[in-house]
C-alpha cells in the first residue's frame, strides 16, 4: 500500500549519477582524463565497503520512513486530510535535490575528502537535530501541529537528500570496476533497512495495542517506543557512525599520481564555478525541448489516476479500525515479494519497446485502483490484526503485490527508456532530471487531492432528536469529532458523504481518458530521432 513512497525513495544510481557530470566538467577545465576506479579486487576484499554503503543509505533511510510512512499513519487519529497534505511538503526535497546536486559534486575539500566533505558534516547536523528536537517534536506530534512537524521533517529529509548526492557520488570510486554494480545492492538493502525500521518496526512498537497483546505481560497505556525516544536513539546512531567514518575512513581519488596533482593544481574556484554554471545552463537547455516538454506532461499527469487509491486507501483503513501494525504488517509481507516482481518486470521492460509494458502496466494499474477503492468501501470495520476476517487481508495483499508489479513494471520501463534518450555527455544530471520531473507528477498533487477529499465529505448531525439534522457539521473528520454546533446541541456528526470514494473513482475514470491520449503520444514520442532529446552542447 506503499508503493508511491517506495517509488520515490529507491530507484537506481543512475538518476543520481553525479559523479559523470563531474568528470565532464574536469574533461573541459582541466584538459585531464576522467577519473579512473579502482584496481581489480575480490569480492571479498569489498566488503567493508560495502558494509559502511548498506550502513549509510540505511541511514539515509531512517528519516525517509518516517516522513512517508510512519508520520501521516500516527497524524491519522489527530489531523484531517488537509493536514496530512500539508505534511507531505516535508518529502519535497527528496524529490528535488537535482536543484543543489551540481553544488555537491562541486564544492569540497580535498584534503579530507570529496564525499566526506558532505557526508560527515551533513550527518552531524541530522544528529544534532534528532537529539535536540526529539522531546519537541513528540510534543508537537501530541497535539497535532502540522507547521512545526512539517518544518521540522522538511529539515531532516532535505539533509538525507543532501547526504544521498554524496553518497551515491561516493559509491560509484568506493567499489572496483568488477564489483561495481553492487553499489546499487547495497542501496536497496540499505535503504529498505531504514525504511522498514522507521516504518514497520516503530509502527509496530509504538502502538499500545501491540505492546500489550504480544511484547508485556501487565498491559500499560503507551508502547515501548515513542517518537522522543526513536529520534534520541538514531541521533546518537548517526552521530557514533559519523565520527567513525570521519576518523578512520579515508577516501582515496584513484586518479593515476601525475594526474592527479594537475588536477587539484587547476580545480580552482574558477573552474568549478564554471563547471557549476554550465551544468545548471545545460539542463535548462533541455528543460526547454519540444520533446522533454511532451514527455514532462506525462510524466506529471499519468499518476493522478491513482493517487488518490494509492496513497489514501491505508488511511481509511484506518479510520475503520484496521491497526496500524496490521497495515505496517502487510507492507513487510509484500517486499519479499517485490523484489521477485522487481526482477521479472525489469526483464519484461527490457525486452520489447519501453512503452509497451508501460502502458499495460498502467492500464493494469488503473483497474487496480477501481479495485482497491472498492476494497476498502468494503471492508469489515474493527480487524484490528492480520487474524481478524483474514480472507479479506488475503484480498488486500493480493491488490497490493498486483499494484506493486505494475507500479516496477512502469518504473522500469520508462527507467529504459531515459537511458535510451538521455544525453552522455550530461552524465547523470540527465537522468536526475527527468526522474524529477516524474517525482513531481506525485508529490504536486498530492495536497490538492486531499484538500479535496476533505471538501467532498459531507457530515449530518445525528441523534436521539430529529431537529438536530439542521446544525451544520464540518467536513473533516477531526473537527467533527470536537466541538462545534451539532456537539454542543447533543449530537454526533456522522459521515453522509465520504469524499474519498467519489474522487478516487473519478480519477480512475481520468486515469482512462489519459491512456487512449497515452497510447497516441507515446509511441510518437519512442520514434523520435535521438537529436531531438539533445540540447546543443556548450563549446569552451
Amino acid at each position: 500500500m506503499s508503493t508511491m513512497a517506495k517509488r520515490t525513495r529507491t530507484g537506481d544510481l543512475s538518476h543520481l549519477s553525479v559523479e559523470a557530470l563531474e568528470e565532464g566538467h574536469s574533461r573541459r577545465a582541466c584538459h585531464v582524463r576522467p577519473l579512473t576506479v579502482k584496481a581489480h579486487t575480490s569480492l571479498r576484499g569489498e566488503w567493508m565497503n560495502m558494509l559502511l554503503l548498506v550502513v549509510l543509505y540505511a541511514m539515509q533511510g531512517v528519516p525517509l520512513g518516517l516522513t512517508m510512512g510512519s508520520m501521516p499513519f500516527l497524524l491519522q487519529a489527530k489531523a484531517s486530510y488537509t493536514a496530512i497534505g500539508i505534511f507531505s511538503l516535508a518529502s519535497y526535497p527528496y524529490s528535488f535535490k537535482l536543484l543543489w546536486s551540481p553544488l555537491v559534486d562541486s564544492i569540497y575539500s580535498l584534503a579530507f575528502g570529496r564525499r566526506k566533505s558532505w557526508v560527515v558534516p551533513i550527518q552531524l547536523a541530522s544528529a544534532a537535530l534528532m537529539l535536540v528536537s526529539a522531546d519537541w517534536a513528540e510534543a508537537r506530534l501530541r497535539e497535532a501541529d502540522i507547521i512545526s512537524v512539517t518544518a521540522l521533517f522538511f529539515v531532516l529529509v532535505l539533509l538525507a537528500a543532501t547526504q544521498d548526492i554524496a553518497v551515491d557520488g561516493w559509491a560509484l570510486t568506493l567499489l572496483s570496476r568488477q564489483h561495481i554494480g553492487y553499489a546499487s545492492t547495497c542501496q536497496t538493502v540499505g535503504m529498505n533497512i531504514g525504511y522498514f525500521t522507521s516504518f514497520t518496526v516503530f509502527l509496530a512498537l509504538n502502538d499500545v495495542d501491540f505492546c500489550n497483546a504480544y511484547l508485556r505481560s501487565t498491559p500499560s497505556k503507551d508502547g515501548h517506543l515513542t517518537l522522543s525516544t526513536y529520534l534520541r536513539a538514531w541521533g546518537w546512531a548517526y552521530a557514533g557512525v559519523t565520527l567513525l567514518v570521519a576518523a578512520f575512513k579515508k577516501e582515496v581519488n584513484f586518479l593515476p599520481p601525475e594526474e592527479a596533482d594537475g588536477l587539484h593544481a587547476k580545480l580552482d574556484v574558477e573552474d568549478r564555478g564554471r563547471g557549476i554554471r554550465d551544468a545548471y545552463t545545460q539542463l535548462w537547455e533541455v528543460v526547454r525541448l519540444p520533446a522533454v516538454r511532451k514527455l514532462a506532461l506525462v510524466l506529471l499527469a499519468f499518476r493522478l489516476a491513482v493517487l488518490p487509491a494509492e496513497q489514501a486507501a491505508p488511511l481509511k483503513l484506518l479510520e475503520k479500525g484496521v491497526s496500524k501494525e496490521a497495515l505496517a504488517g502487510l507492507v513487510l509481507i509484500e517486499f519479499p515479494c517485490e523484489l521477485v516482481s522487481a526482477v521479472v518486470a525489469g526483464r519484461w521492460a527490457a525486452s520489447s519497446s519501453p512503452f509497451k509494458p508501460f502502458l499495460f502496466g498502467y492500464q493494469a494499474r488503473v483497474i487496480m485502483a477501481a479495485i482497491v477503492t472498492s476494497i476498502v468501501f468494503l471492508f469489515p470495520s474493527g480487524a484490528s490484526s492480520l487474524t481478524d476476517h483474514p480472507g479479506w487481508f488475503a484480498l488486500l495483499a493480493a491488490a497490493g503485490l498486483v499494484t506493486s508489479f505494475t507500479s516496477t513494471l512502469m518504473f522500469t520501463a520508462l527507467g529504459s527508456f531515459y537511458t535510451r534518450i538521455s544525453d552522455p555527455d550530461m552524465g547523470g544530471s540527465y537522468l536526475t532530471l527527468l526522474n524529477t520531473i516524474a517525482n513531481m507528477g506525485t508529490i504536486l498533487p498530492k495536497l490538492a487531492l486531499f484538500s479535496l477529499m476533505d471538501l467532498l465529505t459531507t457530515r449530518k448531525c445525528m441523534g436521539g432528536d430529529p431537529t438536530l439534522e439542521r446544525h451544520a457539521c464540518p467536513h473533516t473528520q477531526i473537527a467533527g469529532r470536537g466541538e462545534n454546533a451539532c456537539t454542543k446541541a447533543g449530537g454526533e456528526c456522522v459521515v453522509a458523504r465520504d469524499g474519498y470514494y467519489g474522487l478516487s473513482y473519478a480519477m480512475v475514470a481520468i486515469g482512462f481518458i489519459l491512456l487512449l491520449w497515452l497510447r497516441v503520444l507515446l509511441p510518437q514520442l519512442d520514434a523520435l530521432p535521438l537529436e531531438q532529446w539533445r540540447a546543443k552542447k556548450r563549446r569552451q
